[in-house]
Order: C-alpha cells, then sequence, then structure tokens
C-alpha cells in the first residue's frame, strides 16, 4: 500500500505514524527536488514541533537549508513555494481527529505532487536513495514570514475597494489552528468588522473537532443566529477549506459554495470545471448555463489539481466547501473562498441567503461509519442491489439515476467509510439511506 493516501501521509503518532518518517520524507524531498532551500510549515497539533523538528533534521542533513514559516495554513505555505519556486511539506492532518498528524509535500508550483511524482518519493524512501551531506555543507534554518505574501496574492484575485465598501460583519471560527494567522488578517484588510472564535492555537482542538461540519460548528451557529453578522465562515485544520452560515446562521452546503464561486467567475471568464464525484448534478447546471464541461475524477483534491493541469481546465471544487482556482493556486484555499464570497456579496445588495437560494436545491447526504467487515462484499451487494442504474467503480462504488446518484467508498484519510447520496428529492434520499444501511449492516 502507497504511504501516501488521498491527501498526504496521515496517521497516529508512534501507531501508524513513526517519526523517523518524518525525517525520511525531509530527506527525500531534499533529495528530490532541485535548489537549495525547502519551506516548512505546521498546524497546532501537539506533535508539530517533533515532527517539524525531525523533517528539519532530514532536510538539512542533505544539504538543504530549512525556511520554517511556523503556524501557517497550508495554502499559504503553498503560495510561499510557488512565489520561490521551492518545494515544501506541510506538517498537518487537515480535518482529522486531534490524535492524528500528518505530512503533505508541496511541490515547486504550489501544487500537490502528482502520483508519479509520490511515487518517486516513495521510492527513494523505501530504498534509501537518499543525497546525504557532510560535516562541511550541513544545511541552516531560518525563520520568514509567510502570511502577508498570501494575504495579497488572495487580494489580488478580487475587488478589495468593493468588499470595503461594504463594511460587513463576519464571524469567523479558526479551528484553533493556522488560520488564526491568517483569517483575521484578511478580514481586516478588507474593513470588516470581524468576531472570532476558537482563534488561540490548540493542538487538543477544544472549540470544536477540525472538521467544520453543521453538527460541529454548534457555538458558530449560535453566535450567528444572534450577532447580526453578514456571512460567519469556519475552517478546518489546515485552512484549505471554509464553511459557511448565512445571515440567519443556516448551514451553507459546501456544494453550493462551489457552484455560486464557480457560476461567479464564468461571468467573466470561460473554461471547464473539475469536480470528483461526490460532487452533485448541481455544478452541471452552472457548467450548463455558461456553455462549458464538467470533468468528474476520483475523490482528494490533489487529484482535482492534477486534472485542472491536465485538462487546463478553468476551476475546481469538492463537495466539501474546498475551491481550486488554478490561476491563484492550484490547490484548495480557504481564505480565497473567502474572499470570493464577499466579493460576490459585494456586487449584489442581496443577502447570502437569496443568492443560495436560486440554485437548484440539489441535497448531497453523508454519511461516515467504521470500516469494518469486507469492503468488497458490501459493493458486490450494492451492485446487486443497483444493477437498473448506471454503476462505475471510478472510486469505491458509484450507481448514477438521472441527476441521483449513491457513492460508497473507503476514506483515503482515515480508516472510515463515506457514504454519498445526493438528489433533490428528500424521500429519494430517504429510500437509498436505509437500502444502503442493510447491506452493510
Amino acid at each position: 500500500m502507497s504511504m501516501f493516501g488521498t491527501n498526504g501521509i496521515r496517521g497516529i503518532l508512534n501507531e501508524t505514524l513513526d517519526p523517523e518518517l518524518g525525517f525520511r520524507l525531509g530527506m527525500a524531498v531534499a533529495t528530490f527536488y532541485d535548489g537549495d532551500s525547502v519551506a516548512i510549515g505546521y498546524d497546532s497539533r501537539t506533535s508539530y514541533d517533533l515532527l517539524s523538528n525531525m523533517v528539519s533534521a532530514g532536510v538539512m542533513n542533505s544539504g538543504k537549508n530549512v525556511i520554517n514559516l511556523g503556524l501557517i495554513p497550508t495554502p499559504g505555505i503553498q503560495v510561499y513555494c510557488k512565489l520561490n519556486s521551492i518545494p515544501g511539506i506541510m506538517i498537518t492532518a487537515s480535518h482529522n481527529p486531534p490524535e492524528f498528524n500528518g505530512l503533505k509535500v508541496i511541490g515547486i508550483d504550489g501544487a500537490h505532487p502528482s502520483k508519479e511524482e509520490e511515487s518517486k518519493l516513495e521510492n527513494i524512501i523505501i530504498n534509501d536513495h537518499f543525497m546525504k551531506t557532510t560535516w562541511d555543507f550541513v544545511g541552516k534554518s531560518r525563520h520568514d514570514d509567510a502570511v502577508m505574501p498570501y494575504i495579497r496574492a488572495v487580494l489580488s484575485n478580487v475587488s478589495p475597494n468593493s468588499i470595503r465598501k461594504r463594511r460587513f460583519r463576519v464571524a469567523a471560527d479558526c479551528a484553533n489552528s493556522t488560520t488564526l494567522m491568517t483569517t483575521p488578517v484578511l478580514l481586516r484588510s478588507l474593513q470588516t468588522y470581524y468576531l472570532t472564535l476558537n482563534a488561540n492555537p490548540d493542538g487538543f482542538f477544544p472549540g470544536r473537532n477540525p472538521e467544520p461540519t453543521e453538527e460541529n460548528l454548534k457555538d458558530l451557529i449560535i453566535a450567528a443566529k444572534n450577532g447580526n453578522f453578514d456571512l460567519s465562515v469556519a475552517h478546518d485544520g489546515d485552512g484549505d477549506r471554509a464553511v459557511y452560515l448565512d445571515e440567519k446562521g443556516n448551514f451553507i452546503d459546501g456544494d453550493k459554495v462551489v457552484a455560486l464561486i464557480a457560476d461567479h467567475i464564468l461571468e467573466k471568464e470561460k473554461g471547464d470545471i473539475v469536480v470528483p464525484i461526490s460532487s452533485s448534478f448541481l455544478i452541471d447546471v452552472i457548467a450548463e448555463k455558461h456553455g462549458v464541461n464538467v470533468i468528474r475524477t476520483r475523490v482528494g483534491a490533489p487529484i482535482v489539481s492534477e486534472t485542472l493541469t491536465k485538462m487546463k481546465a478553468l476551476f475546481g471544487g469538492e463537495e466539501n466547501g474546498g475551491v481550486i482556482y488554478p490561476r491563484h493556486l492550484n490547490a484548495r484555499d480557504g481564505a480565497y473562498s473567502l474572499a470570493m464570497m464577499l466579493d460576490i456579496m459585494s456586487s449584489t445588495d442581496e443577502p447570502i441567503s437569496s443568492l443560495i437560494k436560486r440554485l437548484p436545491d440539489y441535497k448531497i447526504r453523508r454519511i461516515k461509519l467504521p470500516l469494518k467487515g469486507n469492503f468488497e462484499s458490501i459493493v458486490k451487494k450494492a451492485n446487486d442491489l443497483y444493477h437498473k442504474y448506471r454503476i462505475d467503480n471510478i472510486d469505491g462504488f458509484r450507481a448514477v439515476d438521472n441527476d441521483n446518484f449513491v457513492l460508497i467508498r473507503k476514506s483515503g484519510t482515515e480508516p472510515i467509510m463515506r457514504i454519498y447520496i445526493s438528489g433533490k428529492n428528500d424521500e429519494w434520499l430517504d429510500a437509498r439511506e436505509k437500502e444502503i444501511r442493510s447491506i452493510i449492516t
């Protein structure tokens, strides 16, 4: 099995993630990429110091220099790598529970490495094909600021003065992690009145679980319902995603956020859209409106990014709220998403709820279950059950009925099974959920 999952390497310290792997990955990245420096950043998890030191030691042991960017969102270090044409390593487990940590490699273009590049890095590690230095060429370490270059890059994609004129009120949940370094700076730059929640770094994530699902955002929902905010935003642990509440405190599905931003971008420029098979057919409605194509991939932001490059597409996104605009950064970016939402709101006098209400009401029901038993036997039962549907096995099992679908797949970031049921009709969703639960149990 590949050590790289859907989005980097993840595990539990000294159980499924050996600290020595950080040292070896540091050497592998320094060996694989040209140049004399590697950028390193991290989120607030309890093992960040241990793993960042191991990674740094590996880089310096290969004779390369370390640029320590400290606590920074993943897209922050990615923008830094892109601007400086250097590789990087981010120590994070993104939305995973607190006991997890992980390692993400960043290419010199700021994007995720391709699967081919990940395979080459893995071969270097497995076969000990490291470049090692001698005592007189050991690498050095220094600190640098990645926050302001990142904020400037985000702002270059919107009309800041139009946003500033509106003096929006925004509530922001920073998840006790990386975005406490950047989201307040962005909101202040745009002259919003803002309130922050969970804006202290804490690897135990005392405010909430780092995955920004509706059930994990109870405090933000209370604040949104009582604070007269135009928009509320919540990030995941490493800041590459953002989810939203409207002015009434209602949760906005990430699938609709992607569609809204895609529609806004396509009004100004045309190009194809890339989404994973877990995204609803809402994006097809937006694409048809603008006369562009939708390209579907396996689940995972790196796969979407790689396809965006390969197909020379304009925009990508995921149903979890991740948005990718390659001209800014060919990777998900929660701050970019937030700036775009404010840009959209500044272009109209309508509240965000009205803009969302205009979209066709495609729903996605997400179910997360422990991965127990034989996954292949579940797929076989699903094939028998949905044999009249259009079935594909791009990523797990998906059965499509017109603009409805069910998707059953193994997670690439934690030991669970994810189920997606999408359509417009609640009764259809209820029936499919009952059927799927029956074949699993």
